[in-house]
């Protein structure tokens, strides 16, 4: 009997003993696999960070010549989310073989600071994220594209008079293709304000800056999603509301003058009889 239960307990503690170690060789597996996604991430941020105080556009060819097509794929979309300023031209296909980049300064901080969220594990979730569906099939990517191109190549060109009319660079929109157009007609109507330009009527560069950094957070998707009828009839009948409310003001404002004259002209017959 005794060597029976003996039997038992020694099953059941191999039995677990295998479970745990089972259990622990596949996590110690999976999280070296980790470290290697991890450590190609900080080599590539490595290399952008060799281009500190310059453009990102410097560090192209750098990067797509060190970086293996595999390497890119497993770690491009997690650098985007994290604030690298990859972008898709907009006469172009994705590429992965050639990824491009925002005419921006690289940070060298914030290229630390995002070295350190990987190396904690925080970006762990990030990787392995398909690259081809996420840049190519992300409409919201393309059109904010074509916006930033807008405020490069057209806002940032105009100017602003005292009576506080903007005049556009000569045919702006013989540099955007058909469907560019379309994209960016409504935020072109919506996105110029006269605080944009200094005393001197000339586009303020912090100003543009802000705006193409508001793209990038999606806060002018809105604008860019709308379709420019639609957006001509909210518009159209908006006026015409307003248009109403300052007339229904007016007769309001008519009668209310005329009530006084009337009750007074009664109270004189009444007084004379």
């Amino acid at each position: 009997m005794n060597n029976i239960v003996l039997s038992l307990l020694v099953a059941l503690i191999g039995g677990l003993i295998g479970t745990y170690c089972g259990s622990y060789f596949l996590h110690l597996r999976e999280e070296n696999k980790m470290k290697k996604v991890q450590n190609i991430a900080i080599r590539a941020l490595g290399i952008l960070k060799k281009y500190a105080k310059q453009s990102y556009r410097e560090a192209e060819n750098e990067f797509n010549n060190t970086l293996t097509i595999t390497e890119k794929r497993t770690v491009i979309v997690a650098l985007h989310k994290l604030g690298v300023p990859f972008e898709l031209p907009y006469n172009e296909m994705f590429d992965i073989k050639k990824m491009h980049f925002v005419d921006k300064v690289i940070d060298g901080e914030e290229i630390e600071a995002v070295i350190l969220q990987i190396n904690k594990g925080y970006c762990d979730n990030l990787f392995y994220l398909d690259p081809d569906s996420y840049f190519a099939e992300n409409t919201s990517f393309a059109k904010r594209n074509v916006a930033k191109k807008y405020v490069r190549e057209v806002l940032s060109k105009s100017r602003s008079n005292k009576n506080h009319l903007v005049s556009y660079p000569n045919n702006w929109n013989d540099n955007f293709g058909v469907g560019e157009f379309q994209t960016i007609r409504v935020f072109h109507e919506r996105v110029c304000f006269d605080f944009l330009f200094d005393s001197n009527g000339i586009p303020i560069p912090e100003k543009m800056d802000q705006i193409i950094h508001e793209i990038d957070l999606g806060l002018w998707d809105d604008s860019l999603q709308m379709n420019y009828e639609v957006y001509k009839n909210v518009k159209a009948q908006i006026e015409i509301n307003d248009t109403f409310q300052v007339l229904a003001a007016q007769q309001q404002q008519n009668a209310g003058i005329k009530a006084p004259n009337g009750d007074s002209n009664q109270q004189v017959k009444e007084d004379s009889h």
